[in-house]
């Protein structure tokens, strides 16, 4: 089976972040997302709703950028090297991603100073302002060191999760799954960047 999930998802424990838990299911309903990724910053989600299949991760700040880890069992510190990051994130079972790379206007990381291979990359961000350019170099390094591809809308308000989405295909429905279809390559990037009115939204709130 085909599943549409969106990787990088905020919540209100992020603090730029407006998006209650409890708007989780509506939002994926909306738009057709069998489920997505909880992505606080540097924190794990707590009190997830059962109801879809909702991945627990977290994002890391690392002090070389910022490192998504899906499926964690614990937190990892923030302020180690993206290398040490990614180690950690596999010593607790989870899946490193790496986050919006290259981007020049975030705590992005240049992947390409990495000597610890990171288990996929995220190849569309939909906040990525200069979408164009950093997706087509992140998409290329990943080809390059034939790395999985990942998308995710980076949402920090209801209105915008499932903007990009990562098709995963996978037997059964569950995290584990998911997590093992990321490390086999069984995903496919795809989204949009936001609209102007949805960066406006996000400062207004």
């Amino acid at each position: 089976m085909k599943l549409k999930l969106d990787f990088h998802v905020h919540t209100s424990a992020s603090s730029d972040a407006h998006t209650r838990p409890d708007e989780l299911v509506p939002r994926c309903k909306e738009r057709g997302l069998d489920g997505l990724a909880i992505t606080d910053h540097n924190v794990l989600a707590r009190g997830v709703p059962s109801e879809l299949l909702i991945i627990p991760g977290i994002e890391v700040s690392s002090r070389d950028g910022h490192i998504i880890g899906l499926g964690v069992s614990d937190t990892v510190p923030r302020g180690l090297s993206a290398d040490e990051t990614i180690l950690q994130i596999k010593r607790l079972g989870g899946v490193s991603i790496v986050a919006h790379p290259y981007d020049l206007l975030r705590s992005a990381l240049n992947p390409e100073i990495l000597t610890t291979i990171p288990d996929a990359i995220e190849v569309i961000n939909s906040a990525s302002m200069l979408h164009s350019i950093i997706w087509k170099r992140a998409k290329a390094f990943a080809e390059k060191r034939k790395l999985p591809q990942t998308a995710g809308s980076d949402s920090h308000i209801p209105e915008t999760i499932g903007k990009a989405y990562t098709i995963v295909d996978i037997e059964s429905r569950d995290v584990a799954s998911v997590l093992d279809a990321i490390r086999n390559g069984q995903v496919s990037p795809e989204g949009r960047p936001y609209h102007f009115s949805d960066r406006v939204r996000k400062i207004i709130r």
